[in-house]
């Protein structure tokens, strides 16, 4: 069963009208019946009290001389009123002296004496007893009784509560079909509002318009409603207005980072094509002046002095840098050609591999090195392998003047992701020039000092680039150095 307040508006309308109508018109009802019988019986009271008054005045002088048939005829006169039942006059002593009664009356017997009264005093069985003195010059002879019937007035009474009963029904079909009229001026507004709210939720369509000219509060929340609407139709316009002109930019943007990204492509692809080309054209020259130097080192061996052999000897060593640079650049430009393979790769096994050779290049290199265990990742296995073996040779060369030295291989946790770091206690670096490290040919060392081409650690950073990871490096000076590179392949193989 539903609950008033989810009863419909226009129900809840209409049930309040009526009610407040149906509950004025009988609470009027039975004010006005509960008037009329109050007046109908004072009526009566005071009809029966003037006719008593009126037969004690002609009794009174019969009871006076003792005449009480003279009293019963003028009794009898009663007769002619249908309401009295019965009348009575009574002596000093309280004793009947005469009376009359009509047949059939209620009550059926008159009372043989009675106790001197003075006032009306309402009876059961719908009579109704009016005692009056018989008084003459001051002297009181007796009383005179009166019992009259209250039917005429109960049927009085009946008869007009039939009569407000049919009105009040009357009234109450009128009131409902005026509360309908009414709360139709009300609701149906309303409603329509709140169906029109209900159109503009489902359908998304701000354009609808309540469209009330009233000039009541039900057309101010009209007009209200109307011009929220007309807000929201605004603002979608110009939302829609600026995600066309966002999508336009983002579909220019789109064109031109294509056509960037192309450009870029075409020059990297220029810039490798002429550092393989230019190394692999330089190896040659190289060759013949280190082939012509060394020749004319064996062949002027007697003839030439110190300093023309110490220039000898620089031009050999340049030569020798000079192909070891060239090796670099064709390696990095080969790995940046080539095709990554992923598969499942063992990045501890590659560590201790690199660490043996180091080992064999150096027997007599006394390293503590350390490197944690199945360190399992998906990649390319010789790209990964140049990525460990350059980082090891890295921390290797720069603890050749550290006692005690200390390279460890690893892997920890960071902000959700797998973090691999090759850590030494060597010679370090100023962290302010960490932005050259991963930059071609860019030393922070003097290669007198650690001789290397600068081109390793850049060669790092294309190979982790291209499996989709990031490097970095923290370090201090003669407090070694840690580099950290991670490895989030976009096509991983299983583990």
């Amino acid at each position: 069963m539903k609950r008033f307040r989810d009863i419909p508006i226009s129900a809840k309308l209409t049930l309040l009208m009526a009610g407040i109508a149906v509950t004025s018109v009988l609470a009027g009802f039975a004010a006005i019946t509960a008037l009329d019988k109050r007046v109908l019986s004072r009526e009566l009271v005071k009809n029966i009290t003037l006719i008593a008054k009126m037969y004690s005045e002609q009794c009174v002088a019969d009871l006076a001389f003792n005449y009480p048939d003279e009293a019963r005829q003028t009794l009898e006169k009663l007769s002619l009123m249908a309401e009295i039942n019965h009348s009575a006059i009574y002596g000093k002593n309280g004793k009947l002296f005469a009376y009359y009664s009509r047949a059939g009356a209620y009550p059926t017997e008159v009372p043989p004496d009675i106790s001197a009264a003075h006032a009306p005093r309402p009876q059961n069985g719908g009579a109704l007893d009016i005692f009056e003195p018989m008084v003459y010059k001051g002297l009181n002879y007796g009383t005179l009784s009166i019992n009259a019937s209250t039917a005429e007035l109960s049927r009085r009474i009946s008869t007009k509560i039939k009569i407000l009963g049919v009105l009040a029904v009357c009234i109450t079909f009128l009131s409902l079909f005026i509360s309908t009229l009414a709360q139709r001026l009300v609701s149906v507004p309303i409603l329509k509002l709140a169906g029109l709210a209900r159109e503009v939720a489902e359908a998304k369509d701000y354009s609808m318009r309540a469209g009330l000219d009233r000039g009541d509060e039900i057309g101010e929340l009209a007009a209200g409603f109307d011009a929220m609407l007309s807000g929201l139709e605004a603002r979608i316009r110009e939302r829609d207005f600026a995600e066309e002109a966002l999508r336009q930019a983002h579909n220019t943007l789109e064109v031109k980072v294509a056509a960037r990204t192309e450009e870029l492509k075409l020059a990297n692809e220029e810039l490798e094509a002429f550092n393989y080309s230019a190394s692999h054209d330089l190896r040659a020259p190289i060759r013949r002046i280190d082939g012509f130097s060394a020749l004319l080192e064996l062949e002027c061996a007697g003839t030439i002095n110190a300093n023309a052999k110490d220039y000898l000897a620089r031009i050999r060593k340049g030569c020798i840098q000079m192909t070891t640079v060239v090796d670099d650049l064709l390696k990095l430009s080969r790995i940046m050609r080539q095709e990554i393979k992923f598969e499942k790769v063992d990045l501890s096994e590659l560590a201790r591999e690199a660490v043996r050779r180091l080992l064999e290049d150096e027997p007599g290199r006394a390293v503590q090195f350390e490197a944690a265990k199945s360190l399992y990742i998906s990649g390319d296995a010789g790209l990964l392998g140049e990525v460990i073996s350059n980082l090891l040779e890295n921390a290797w060369k720069f603890t050749r003047k550290t006692e005690n030295a200390v390279v460890e291989f690893g892997a920890a946790e960071r902000g959700g992701e797998t973090v691999y770091f090759v850590k030494d206690n060597g010679k370090g670096f100023d962290m302010k020039y960490s932005d050259k490290l991963f930059q071609p040919f860019q030393r922070l060392h003097s290669p007198d000092e650690y001789p290397g081409t600068g081109v390793g650690l850049s060669t790092v950073r294309r190979i982790v680039e291209r499996h989709g990871g990031r490097i970095w490096a923290e370090a201090a000076e003669d407090k070694g150095a840690a580099f950290y590179f991670t490895v989030n392949s976009p096509k991983q193989a299983p583990l």
